[in-house]
């Protein structure tokens, strides 16, 4: 419908203008000296027309000529940057699929054709990590170096890649300049905390891994479970790297939050370092304490090796025994028994819990306490036995180690 409105108005304005040529007769007197010209006025009109329209095209033409070069110059860098993302996808895909030297020249490739900071920084980080992958540490220290001769320390996926392929190379110092400067452009990134997090415990660092693990704690990047191991690591990191004297040790027990004072590993370390430094009575209120409100078997199994003597001793063989009433079936809780009634000098009962422990679940302990029980009691060939037992249960363990 459209087409035939165009063609009945061109054929309208045909007539028209004919029928206006028609008319029309007058004309163009045009005077150069010496000469005079006279035209009629629509040949006139059309030799206007058609000036115009040559004089339109002929500097139509100069401007296409004259902006050759600069599109020329477009279209090659639009030839460039076409191949230089082609390169890119090609080098992502073979970086995927584990072919790593590919995807490393691919991406060394694309990385030469990149005008833009985004396109050379992506091309780079890909070609950096598919040579770590390789591990060809030095090609991939000179990718990292051309990210720091283009962007300086203010590039931050490529501090963070830094980081995280030095640490993986165990090279401590220099992930943990890479973190300072992610840290300095983005002072509360959590993925910068979790690897910091990360190099401090293997750099054992007690302090600074409870002040990460509780920043990552308030915001939630770390569950309650993982930070409540992750602290327990290192409070025994604490303790085996600074020594502390029995008052010492009391004030900074006092000084941990509640919910770690029940941490299992972190009480036993506690128990034996009191024990050790000759504070068995400490060490048995720590674990009568944990005890009332909540059950450890291990714990449960020191307590019958602090050492105590005395009313102490009797009062441990007593507590001992109210546990026994709510847990008959802990070996472990029976072993103690059997050293504390062995250490109380009831023989009887002493090899009475002590064979109750070993016909609960058999141990190499249990049965070596009950070897030496038996030979001071002249029970030769019975403690023979048990030593024996006590032997076969330990080699296997110590293949092991």
């Amino acid at each position: 419908m459209r087409i035939l409105f165009w063609i009945i108005a061109l054929f309208a304005l045909a007539v028209g203008l004919t029928l206006f040529a028609q008319l029309n007769t007058g004309y163009v007197l045009l005077f150069l000296p010496p000469w005079r010209i006279e035209i009629s006025l629509n040949v006139f009109a059309m030799l206007t027309l058609a000036t115009i329209t040559l004089l339109y095209l002929l500097l139509k033409l100069v401007a296409e000529f004259g902006g050759l070069p600069q599109r020329v110059k477009q279209y090659r860098e639009r030839q460039q940057r076409d191949a230089s993302i082609q390169l890119e996808r090609e080098a992502r895909l073979a970086f995927f699929e584990g072919r790593y030297q590919r995807a490393e020249r691919l991406a060394g490739e694309a990385l030469n054709n990149s005008e833009n900071n985004d396109a050379f920084a992506v091309n780079a980080l890909l070609a950096t990590r598919a040579a770590h992958q390789m591990r060809d540490f030095a090609r991939r220290d000179q990718y990292l170096e051309k990210l720091q001769q283009r962007f300086g320390n203010q590039h931050l996926s490529a501090a963070m890649m830094a980081a995280e392929l030095y640490l993986d190379e165990r090279r401590y110092s220099d992930a943990g300049n890479a973190l300072a400067a992610a840290r300095q452009i983005s002072p509360k990134l959590t993925a910068a905390l979790q690897l910091e997090l990360r190099l401090r415990l293997r750099e054992e660092n007690p302090d600074a891994i409870l002040r990460l693990v509780e920043q990552l704690a308030k915001s939630e990047a770390v569950d309650a479970e993982q930070a409540r191991r992750i602290r327990n690591q290192a409070y025994l990191l604490k303790l085996k790297q600074q020594p502390l004297s029995s008052q010492q040790l009391q004030d900074w027990w006092h000084k941990l939050p509640s919910g770690d004072k029940t941490l299992p590993q972190l009480l036993e370390a506690v128990v034996d370092s009191h024990k050790q430094q000759g504070e068995p009575a400490f060490a048995r209120s720590l674990i009568e304490e944990t005890l009332r409100n909540e059950w450890s078997s291990t714990l449960a199994g020191r307590y019958g090796s602090l050492g105590l003597t005395g009313e102490a001793l009797i009062s441990q063989l007593q507590q001992a025994e109210l546990w026994l009433k709510q847990h008959p079936k802990d070996h472990l809780l029976l072993l103690t028994l059997g050293r504390l009634c062995r250490a109380s000098a009831l023989w009887g009962k002493a090899q009475t819990y002590l064979e109750a422990s070993i016909a609960v679940h058999p141990t190499a302990v249990a049965h070596a306490e009950l070897a030496e029980l038996l030979d001071s009691l002249d029970k030769n060939d019975a403690a023979s036995k048990h030593y024996r037992a006590s032997l076969a249960l330990a080699l296997p363990q110590a293949s092991l180690l």
